[in-house]
């Protein structure tokens, strides 16, 4: 399998996406927040487990790892799907899905994406765990079993990348057989899954320092970038154009 980058991908390409759904990208931003709560909750309740568990057996890092098992359980998430639909269409110059479209996609991908979740949360939990358990055996044998765990870890992440993108741009396809492109997609270009996840975890980082960057569409632009470097491997999707403007343009919109 071979896939052609084909299209722009500019940043400039992707901000200009973003401007041109401004309104709904902070819109769709804080009801993904909203919708998150119970998962939010979870995660928090699930973190000051680890940290009590970790302080009654003295293990410090216990924490850390209930923070990292929350970032995979809340990343595989309902509200993220609807996110990742609500969006999908704006790449290819239209509009966002209809409520009853968002709805029937949500209804028919609930259980395997809350189900993909828990599965690579408590995969998370057990490889990181394993770390724990080898790097306490200590020797040259115990520090290359931990770092082999925690390779792991890192090839979940990169693995899952274009799993909930997929599932949500295709709600009619088998889920298997999406998982699985979403697998043959970083293998083929690795490099690209790369730069994408660094880019999130920066985008992600300005989000958790501004206090206030989740609220102004960050989670969207996310959402949006992913989109558009997963429809540019894609033969299927057409990549539209980003449109040209000027600095007036920018500035003042409604003229």
């Amino acid at each position: 399998m071979t896939t052609e980058i084909r299209g722009p991908g500019s940043i400039t390409h992707l901000l200009g996406i973003v401007y041109d759904h401004l309104g709904k990208a902070v819109l769709l931003n804080i009801l993904w927040g909203l919708l998150s709560i119970p998962w939010f909750a979870f995660s928090a309740l699930l973190i000051q487990f680890c940290l009590v568990l970790g302080d009654s057996f003295q293990v410090p890092t216990a924490g850390a790892i209930g923070l990292i098992v929350a970032v995979f359980f809340c990343s595989f998430s309902p509200p993220t799907l609807l996110l990742l639909a609500a969006t999908a269409p704006w790449v290819s110059g239209g509009e966002s899905l209809s409520r009853q479209q968002l709805l029937r996609i949500l209804r028919s991908r609930f259980l395997a994406v809350q189900s993909l979740g828990a599965a690579a949360g408590l995969s998370a939990a057990l490889l990181l765990i394993n770390a724990l358990f080898y790097h306490s055996i200590g020797g040259w044998f115990g520090a290359m079993l931990s770092g082999f765990m925690l390779w792991l870890v890192v090839a979940l992440v990169f693995l899952g990348l274009y799993w909930l993108p997929l599932l949500a741009r295709e709600p009619e396809a088998a889920v298997w057989p999406t998982l699985r492109r979403g697998i043959l997609l970083v293998f083929d270009k690795p490099a690209v899954a790369v730069v994408l996840i660094v880019s999130l975890g920066v985008l992600a980082l300005v989000g958790i320092l501004s206090g206030v960057g989740w609220l102004c569409g960050l989670g969207t632009v996310a959402a949006v970038q992913v989109h558009l470097v997963l429809a540019r491997m894609l033969p299927e999707v057409d990549v539209a154009a980003p449109a040209q403007r000027t600095l007036r343009e920018v500035l003042r919109p409604w003229e």
